[in-house]
């Protein structure tokens, strides 16, 4: 799930409202709430929108990374995106059925969203990266900077 805490901490910081930033993901004021207290996972399109918006990286909204270095903003490569998930799974040489048993899915869903990226959350994406030790950003063509978590 997304770093609610930090997001906060980030809009306040950039001199935004809450109602600024929901306005801007085009959700209502009170499912960002949710977004913020991390009741509600938020989907990985809004999660991007979001890094744009305040010009820090997935790993740091998804509280993986404490760097708050400002990067330009660049949207996910969905295709590059779908490669990687089947890609860096394989190489593993972990099964859907495995990986769906390890971060406590269904196999649809693994196979789903390896064929939909665009319509995972942002906790199956930041869990993914964990289990493979790998950069949320890298995973997503973000960045070509392979970081190791």
């Amino acid at each position: 799930m997304q770093n609610g805490l930090l997001i906060s901490q980030i809009r306040t910081k950039q001199g935004l409202s809450q109602k600024d930033v929901a306005r801007h993901l085009n959700t209502s004021l009170t499912v960002y709430k949710m977004y913020e207290a991390n009741v509600r996972a938020m989907k990985i399109v809004e999660l991007n929108e979001l890094s744009n918006y305040f010009k820090v990286s997935l790993n740091c909204l998804l509280g993986i990374s404490n760097n708050l270095k400002i990067r330009n903003s660049f949207d996910i490569d969905y295709k590059y995106l779908r490669f990687s998930l089947k890609y860096v799974r394989k190489i593993h040489r972990v099964t859907q059925k495995e990986l769906a048993k390890e971060l406590k899915v269904s196999i649809p869903t693994v196979a789903h969203y390896e064929k939909h990226p665009e319509e995972m959350n942002a906790q199956y994406l930041k869990a993914f990266a964990l289990k493979f030790h790998i950069s949320v950003d890298y995973i997503c063509g973000k960045t070509l900077k392979k970081e190791v978590l």
